[in-house]
């Protein structure tokens, strides 16, 4: 058996997650008030946070901030942060409930009957999720440009552009590991929330990494956001990094890695395992 799918066989599931990715555009575009609030709701989520950093400032800038990071502007160092870490949802959120959401069509068991494996289906949602989140990160930036004036060094995006590649492929192999287990505590939300909260707490959002407490600072540098957001803002907003450049990009090539071959392993063990018992249509 040949280690990688051969090209006809990949050729059947890129298909296989394109037809993934347009039934979702479909479905959602179907409900058009539903889709229009999607677009606006994480705007409406970004605000608390500019506000609270605005309060705890006293303002718009910060001396201490400058001071630990090179960037004395509280209110774009949140926002890119916040805006880019909109990807985590896509894993937690839009991949982890891709299969949760078909036990609520209640066609769970036509997709697990395809001739392509499971996985190819889930990346079919990730497909989906990172397109929708791509189209609503450029309408945040546009908004927060005219609302707040902010202003951003265009000659990062191409290396912004890498890292958030790099940042999906390890995001893609969390979106697989919560969707596996989402089949077994069939209530995905808890895991979702659990993930969710804990990543976005020592990824170094809307605060420096230097505040964290020093155990959070290590399990922080184990995340690939941390390292995705902080290299954004360097390019963006010339914030000081706390570790080489080039430790950035290699530390997302590895953690990527890992993180897709263990989401891969949990996803198939946890796919034979409610097959064999047969809990998979159980809601």
């Amino acid at each position: 058996m040949a280690l990688f799918p051969s090209t006809d066989r990949m050729k059947r599931y890129m298909r296989a997650m394109n037809a993934e990715n347009m039934k979702e555009w479909k479905i959602e575009l179907t409900y058009r008030v539903d889709f229009i609030r999607g677009m606006l709701e994480p705007l409406i989520f970004v605000f608390p946070y500019v506000l609270f950093a605005m309060s705890l400032m006293g303002g718009r800038t910060s001396s201490v901030l400058e001071e630990l990071t090179g960037v004395s502007d509280g209110v774009t160092y949140t926002i890119i942060g916040y805006i880019f870490m909109g990807f985590l949802n896509t894993a937690v959120w839009g991949m982890g409930f891709a299969l949760r959401k078909e036990q609520w069509y209640g066609t769970l068991e036509s997709i697990f009957v395809m001739p392509v494996p499971r996985w190819v289906y889930v990346m079919g949602m990730a497909l989906h999720s990172t397109v929708h989140q791509g189209i609503i990160l450029f309408f945040q930036i546009a908004v927060v440009y005219v609302l707040f004036g902010v202003i951003l060094n265009v000659q990062g995006v191409l290396p912004v552009l890498i890292l958030v590649a790099l940042m999906l492929i390890s995001l893609v192999g969390l979106g697989l590991m919560v969707s596996g287990l989402a089949l077994i505590f069939k209530e995905g939300w808890i895991v979702s929330e659990v993930l969710y909260s804990l990543i976005t707490i020592v990824t170094p959002i809307a605060y420096p990494l230097a505040v964290l407490p020093p155990l959070l600072q290590k399990l922080s540098k184990a995340m690939p956001t941390t390292y995705a957001i902080t290299g954004i803002r360097h390019f963006l907003i010339a914030e000081n990094m706390e570790f080489p450049l080039w430790d950035a990009y290699s530390r997302l090539i590895v953690i990527g890695v890992c993180w897709v071959i263990m989401g891969l392993v949990i996803f198939h063990i946890v796919d034979r395992r409610v097959r064999r018992e047969g809990t998979l249509a159980e809601y």
